[in-house]
């Protein structure tokens, strides 16, 4: 397989911050190949300061035609503009050794090094937990360090395209603001909340949204400002599909859902 080699970083599938702090394979999409999960590197679909998406050819026992591999630039997670926006709340779920806190706190390398395998570890996470129960994401298939293997959203001919720029008729853009805030409300019975929603993370392919970019999600259980991030996702839908026609005010469904979340009335029809 031919492609741009990657940064260095850990081998480990995590979940939060962990003590130990290994070397990750010299090649993360060579890792997934020896895995059995794909035969092939088509093309580099997507570059950007945070992560360079390739589109690969999945092997058959994954049935799948075609997968995407997300490798993450190690300095991601600390070039995001308000991190600690997102991160709140995140150490008192997964509860880091006292090493670890210090070595977050002083911002050390490994410190940052912390953070990076956190960031990664959390699209990955929020990926299985939010397919399981049928939320519009990518499957995930597996995490080798800083690299994620997914649905590929697309063919071989292009990626799907995001929502920005699609021509929608007014049915078709009620039904995909309905589909949007059945997404949110998902996120939201499963303790998430995006964070950064927008329409250049809704990819739009076949008629269906697919909500991608999920590292930063806030856990609307632990992160005191869960309902700010709500509501700014939900303004950020009603703003762009109420130039299409669907009129809805953000603040009363954030209002509405944040109010069913705290008293565990959500439902998802």
């Amino acid at each position: 397989m031919s492609h741009r080699a990657t940064d260095e970083w850990v081998d480990e599938d995590l979940v939060g911050m962990r003590e130990e702090v290994s070397d990750e394979p010299a090649d993360p999409l060579e890792a997934f190949a020896d895995a059995g999960y794909i035969t092939d590197v088509i093309s580099e679909v997507k570059t950007g300061k945070e992560a360079t998406v390739y589109c690969c050819r999945a092997h058959p026992s994954t049935g799948r035609e075609l997968l995407a591999a997300k490798v993450y630039e190690v300095r991601a997670a600390g070039q995001y503009r308000t991190r600690e926006f997102y991160s709140s709340g995140r150490q008192r779920m997964y509860r880091p050794d006292g090493r670890a806190m210090r070595a977050l706190k002083a911002k050390t390398k490994r410190g940052r090094e912390l953070v990076f395998r956190d960031w990664v570890s959390q699209e990955y996470e929020n990926l299985k937990l939010l397919h399981r129960v049928g939320a519009d994401v990518p499957q995930p298939f597996h995490q080798c360090g800083s690299a994620i293997l997914m649905d590929y959203i697309g063919d071989t001919t292009r990626p799907a395209p995001t929502l920005v720029g699609a021509s929608l008729s007014p049915d078709e853009s009620r039904a995909l603001f309905d589909g949007a805030m059945k997404n949110i409300c998902l996120f939201l019975a499963n303790d998430r909340v995006h964070g950064d929603l927008s329409p250049y993370n809704i990819l739009l392919w076949d008629g269906r949204l697919v909500i991608i970019d999920l590292p930063q999600m806030v856990l609307a259980n632990w992160n005191d400002a869960a309902f700010e991030a709500l509501k700014r996702d939900i303004e950020n839908v009603v703003t762009f599909f109420g130039h299409r026609g669907v009129r809805a005010s953000a603040a009363h469904l954030a209002i509405d859902l944040w109010t069913r979340y705290l008293r565990a009335q959500l439902r998802i029809e």
